[in-house]
């Protein structure tokens, strides 16, 4: 048997970290050299089986775990991963994180991780002045995940459209409704059934050619709204979109927002880091008009899930998603002013992880710069791609792509006039026979009921050499 003594050991601690050292370092070795498949060719009754065995004979050596976990994860570092919105982490970012998890940090309370909770505001100032807001006038709150900032956000706007809802429901003629792209991401519509104004109340507004909200058609909705029964109180913009990797005019949406009196709030989990970059912030000219923000920093500034920020201009905004007394934990009539940094009363979670370590210690290592040099990397071999596939005979395009995600499929040259079916099933067979041989990761979407291979270029390992690669093994698969 064990002694616990000795399971919380220095000396313990010290030798557990060198071997999970040498794991890491072998498994980012394997993945950079692409020795093995990005995706381990496992059912999933076969995963569970694995790790099912070693819980029914433990004492198993540490690297032992630690490689078999390795071995059947997925490889995000391969250069030949173009999947999800899941960056190859950086690792300094990785180890950061691993301080706040050995320490068990505790971030809702400041007494429960003092410089976690530091981190964690000195980052929301850095970001906030990116977006262009003074420090002072407006508030943020780290979060886990754009779900929980999306819906948090939009909780927010409802207290504040309807006083008494979060007390009595709503009690009005007027359904609540909140408007937003028919390409957001769905977790709008769960905010909407969790919210209590319920699905039906969530208005797609129907996308133009560029697949951004149209905002003519916002327009036409907004004017017929009363009349249909319903009280709209926020539009919610995309920058960007998860199908296509589209935003909208925010600028637009901004002034539509400010006529109605409308709250405007902008699903920013993949798109707001492209204010790191002098490049390509221009693509979110008008986020600054915006009410709240979500914002991932686990996805373009390249550290683990799950790190995300929720951003309110008028910093009083931030108390009014939720109404809880717990004076175990919170007091906002402390005289030291300790509710400002007790992040409890403004989140979701009652426990929540110093979830900013990983991001404030790479800001503080590498610097903004050479975080906006990882995001034009991505944005520009992914123009690459797109230069590539206009150029071939073979493939063709969904959209001209804003930033690094790109939807486009094959259509072999001897069958033009294929049927869209039949294309659609053939770019789902070629995804699946990839995956299969593990020569690459690719995922796909559908776009006006028809399918399309999709590709998030977010390794800053990919290079041109890959992409072709990747178009030549599509090719060979079904000829």
């Amino acid at each position: 048997m064990t002694a616990i003594e000795d399971v919380y050991s220095p000396q313990t601690a010290s030798e557990l970290l060198s071997d999970l050292a040498d794991c890491i370092g072998r498994y980012y070795s394997e993945c950079q050299s692409m020795a093995k498949p990005t995706l381990p060719e496992l059912t999933p009754e076969r995963y569970v089986e694995l790790a099912s065995q070693m819980l029914k004979h433990p004492q198993k050596k540490f690297n032992e775990l630690a490689d078999l976990t390795l071995k059947y994860s997925h490889r995000l570092h391969d250069p030949r991963y173009m999947g999800h919105q899941v960056p190859p982490v950086i690792p300094a970012a990785a180890f950061f994180d691993a301080i706040g998890k050995a320490t068990n940090q505790g971030a809702a309370v400041f007494e429960m991780a003092p410089f976690g909770t530091a981190a964690e505001r000195a980052v929301i100032h850095a970001m906030g002045k990116l977006i262009g807001w003074k420090v002072g006038d407006f508030a943020g709150i780290g979060t886990h995940g754009g779900t929980l900032a999306n819906v948090t956000a939009l909780l927010a706007a409802r207290n504040i459209r309807y006083k008494n809802f979060w007390q009595d429901g709503h009690k009005g003629d007027l359904k609540p409704a909140i408007m937003t792209s028919a390409d957001s991401h769905y977790c709008i519509a769960r905010a909407c059934g969790i919210l209590g104004i319920g699905t039906a109340q969530l208005i797609k507004v129907p996308v133009d050619a560029k697949r951004r909200m149209d905002i003519s058609e916002a327009r036409r909705i907004l004017a017929g709204a009363r009349s249909r029964g319903l009280d709209v109180f926020a539009i919610v913009g995309s920058a960007c979109t998860t199908p296509t990797g589209s935003f909208d005019d925010l600028r637009a949406l901004a002034e539509l927002a400010t006529e109605h009196k409308l709250w405007f709030h902008v699903d920013g989990a993949h798109g707001a880091s492209f204010l790191f970059s002098d490049k390509h912030r221009h693509i979110l000219d008008g986020i600054d008009q915006a009410d709240s923000i979500a914002w991932d920093a686990h996805k373009m500034l390249f550290v683990p899930a799950l790190c995300t920020y929720l951003f309110y201009k008028d910093a009083r905004n931030s108390w009014d998603a939720f109404s809880q007394d717990a004076p175990y934990l919170f007091d906002p009539s402390d005289p030291q002013g300790m509710a400002e940094f007790d992040g409890g009363l403004r989140t979701f979670e009652c426990t929540k992880g110093a979830i900013s370590l990983g991001l404030w210690g790479v800001w503080s290592l590498y610097g903004r710069e050479f975080l906006a040099k990882l995001i034009d990397r991505a944005v520009d071999h992914t123009r690459l791609l797109y230069d590539m596939i206009l150029a071939s005979e073979d493939f063709e395009a969904a959209h001209d792509p804003q930033c690094n995600i790109l939807c486009f499929r094959y259509v072999p040259k001897n069958q033009q006039k294929i049927s869209s079916s039949d294309l659609s099933n053939l770019q789902q067979k070629i995804r699946q026979k990839l995956l299969k041989e593990g020569d690459g990761y690719i995922t796909a979407t559908k776009i006006e009921g028809e399918a399309w291979l999709r590709v998030t270029i977010i390794n800053p390992l990919t290079t041109k050499t890959h992409l072709e690669a990747l178009l030549a093994k599509i090719r060979a698969i079904f000829n």
